[in-house]
């Protein structure tokens, strides 16, 4: 099983709970290999290249399936390329700033930002990531165009986190599943959560929309997806054991643990839900002018 990204991050640690659970089911080894690069680029290019035996998948990402697609029309591969084969779980993204920030709300940062944005960076990864053009939409929503702040790129989520707890840059947007032991030290603070509810794991951190800024809503997921030309029974397969897992206390466990959900989607109902995410990502990135 592929991940395109460095290890330590959502879908890593998602992908080796998934391997475990279906090493269990199956009785075969899963191999979860990383192969991180161009903010997912890499691993995907991969994966396309492998032959359809079901002998490699990969678990891919919002980020690398439909925001990039959507803002780089050079991308190598299109949103559609990997075939859909079952989503697995869903994370909110957390608006965060390094634990010993002055800033307690998100309305009081936005303030800062919009006075002075030149003086504000934040960190992208590969072509953006999830957070890019979600962070384009909230900053958007507080009067703020995000081509106006500096903008450094590093080789994954916790590359990102660092900077913003080592100050490189001011506040980030990652998956809530990848940051809770640094929220949990107080080593990074949340002032909001993407989605229209709080997340279980932190209650007490409201939504942008709960702090007037609805435009922060995307939420992330992990989910399977294959070579071109897989055949359909090996997609039946998945699809039904992750159901299966869907409903397993332990592997749902494991899964809410790190502060995601188990969001399971057949192949159709993924297909469907990854085209409608592209569109909306894609006219984001060309109404915000972010797409090159």
């Amino acid at each position: 099983m592929i991940v395109p990204f460095p290890v330590d991050g959502v879908t890593d640690f998602t992908a080796r709970v998934l391997a475990r659970h279906l090493e269990r089911r199956w009785s075969v080894p899963v191999e979860v290999r990383n192969v991180a690069g161009s903010g997912g680029t890499t691993g995907t290019l991969e994966l396309l290249a492998a032959a359809p035996d079901g002998r490699t998948m990969m678990l891919c990402a919002t980020g690398q399936a439909t925001q990039n697609p959507a803002i780089d029309t050079a991308l190598p591969y299109r949103w559609h390329d990997p075939v859909p084969v079952v989503r697995v779980s869903a994370s909110a993204l957390a608006f965060v700033v390094r634990g010993g920030s002055p800033c307690t709300s998100l309305g009081e940062l936005l303030a800062q930002v919009r006075a002075a944005p030149a003086r504000h960076r934040i960190g992208t990864s590969g072509t953006g990531g999830a957070s890019i053009l979600a962070l384009a939409r909230l900053l958007e929503s507080g009067g703020i165009a995000l081509s106006d702040l500096g903008r450094i790129t590093f080789h994954g989520g916790a590359a990102i986190l660092e900077a913003a707890i080592d100050g490189r840059t001011d506040f980030a947007a990652q998956y809530v599943g990848e940051m809770g032991d640094l929220l949990c030290s107080g080593t990074l603070r949340a002032l909001a959560v993407s989605g229209d509810r709080r997340t279980a794991a932190w209650p007490d951190v409201p939504t942008a929309a709960e702090c007037g800024f609805a435009g922060f809503d995307l939420l992330g997921w992990t989910g399977v997806v294959g070579p071109p030309g897989l055949d359909r029974g090996i997609i039946d397969t998945w699809v039904a054991t992750v159901r299966d897992l869907a409903q397993d206390p332990a592997f749902t466990g494991e899964i809410e643990e790190m502060g995601s959900t188990v969001a399971w989607l057949g192949a159709e109902a993924f297909r469907a839900a990854l085209e409608q995410e592209y569109q909306v990502a894609l006219a984001t990135a060309t109404r915000l002018g972010l797409r090159r």
